[in-house]
């Protein structure tokens, strides 16, 4: 009997023991309550998003996947960019519910990359310097809404750093200027008596002001870069059906590959002034008023 009691006085003092380590721990190291957050956090996956801090969790969560998925549509609609072949197609392929994201380095190809003045009119190109100034500009986002077309020049954050509104009239303008055929200036129904070599035309062109020259013909750049060899220039018969204000000059070009024909629209009285005077060029040149000689007489 003395033996059990002696016993369970070691039990009693060694619970005591344990006892006060516990409560010791749990004073100085906050034990219970981290093992308590540790198990919640180990099964937070498992348990109903409950109370303030995990309804704020959640949210935090819901913000990330949403962030993901916004940077994924971004970068898909940037790959589907990258096919866009001109300044142009970029806008015509604008549609509601369906924007695009193009890179900076894109859009600079696209918008230097037009042939003509039309992109000026878009933004101007020292506005496109201001915004490269602070290395912050990554990508540009189109969107089109109703009447309103939407550019927003975006960070590498995805934060807008300057935005554009255009009418949709712009569209039309596009679709109304330069545009880039394949084949010849007969494939694009313009008639041999109205189509001359590129050095009976640039006489002609010199001649203009440098606004009309700019309204008329690309900057030579759009060539030379290219390696395109400008070989014919032609303009197009007056409509006899219904008048029109403008006609059609062609510039036929040669590449490596193909030949293809830049269209450009040109106010009719300019185009009949610039036909008449080549005509009187070829008038003037003496070499157009000698006559061959006959099969029978001597040279």
């Amino acid at each position: 009997m003395k033996f059990n009691g002696v016993r369970k006085s070691w039990h009693v003092a060694a619970g005591l023991i344990v006892l006060t380590a516990v409560l010791s721990l749990e004073f100085y190291t906050n034990l219970f309550e981290k093992s308590v957050g540790y198990y919640l956090k180990w099964q937070n996956h498992k348990r109903p998003q409950l109370g303030r801090m995990w309804e704020r969790d959640r949210q935090s969560l819901v913000a990330q996947a949403k962030i993901k998925s916004i940077r994924s549509s971004l970068d898909l609609q940037e790959e589907t960019a990258l096919g866009i072949s001109s300044f142009k197609h970029l806008f015509e392929g604008l549609s509601p519910g369906f924007p695009l994201v193009v890179s900076r380095e894109k859009f600079l190809q696209l918008y230097y990359d037009f042939p003509g003045p039309w992109s000026e009119q878009i933004i101007s190109s020292y506005d496109l310097i201001e915004m490269d100034s602070t290395k912050n500009w990554d990508r540009v986002f189109l969107k089109r809404f109703g009447p309103w077309i939407t550019l927003q020049f975006i960070d590498r954050q995805n934060i807008p750093i300057h935005e554009l509104f255009l009418s949709v009239d712009t569209l039309f303008e596009v679709q109304a200027t330069r545009t880039v055929k394949r084949g010849t200036l007969e494939d694009s129904n313009f008639t041999t008596n109205r189509i001359f070599p590129i050095s009976e035309f640039l006489p002609v062109l010199k001649s203009l002001d440098a606004a009309t020259q700019k309204a008329v013909f690309p900057e030579p750049r759009w060539f030379l870069g290219k390696n395109y060899y400008v070989t014919r220039v032609g303009i197009s018969d007056v409509p006899a059906e219904q008048p029109a204000q403008h006609l059609l000059l062609g510039v036929e070009y040669d590449t490596d590959y193909y030949t293809g024909v830049l269209l450009i629209p040109v106010a009719m009285e300019l185009a009949n002034n610039m036909m008449s005077q080549i005509e009187k060029a070829d008038l003037s040149d003496p070499t157009s008023n000698e006559i061959p000689p006959s099969s029978g007489e001597s040279p």
